[in-house]
């Protein structure tokens, strides 16, 4: 956990997953049933988290850009499931029934905590591309 806490792009990351679990907590609050689609699409993004959190936590290469990839996917993602008008079986249109305030602040924070981990992410990339090859790998004369 000190792995991922330790840094912007880590803290981003963990952002989202709150955001996520609190999101999923208010569908079972709510007592609506899901869509097998919107259900698997669903864990689709808890698979997508956690190989996130395990790049982010290894410090992998990839984990800015999968991070880029994966908050924006998640903004995307929230916005047509949920705020876009019913357009297929992925749709859960929050606008066909009566969500209180606190269903529609827990389906915006992951919409935000995604852009906000794609613009962790490519912090991330801008810090890595300015900093020195590591010891050991310097770079080579083309």
């Amino acid at each position: 956990m000190r792995a991922l806490a330790g840094t912007p792009l880590g803290r981003a990351a963990l952002l989202l997953v709150a955001a996520d679990v609190l999101h999923a907590l208010d569908h079972a609050r709510q007592g609506r049933d899901l869509t097998a689609e919107v259900y698997t699409a669903g864990v689709a993004g808890w698979v997508a988290l956690a190989v996130l959190l395990l790049l982010v936590a290894r410090r992998h290469p990839l984990a800015a850009p999968y991070a880029a990839a994966v908050g924006l996917s998640v903004a995307v993602g929230f916005v047509a499931v949920h705020l876009a008008p019913h357009w297929s079986a992925f749709s859960d249109p929050y606008s066909g029934f009566a969500p209180d305030a606190l269903s529609w602040a827990l389906v915006v924070a992951p919409i935000a905590a995604g852009l906000n981990l794609a613009a962790q992410a490519a912090r991330a990339r801008a810090r890595r591309r300015r900093s020195p090859p590591a010891p050991g790998r310097a770079a080579r004369a083309s």
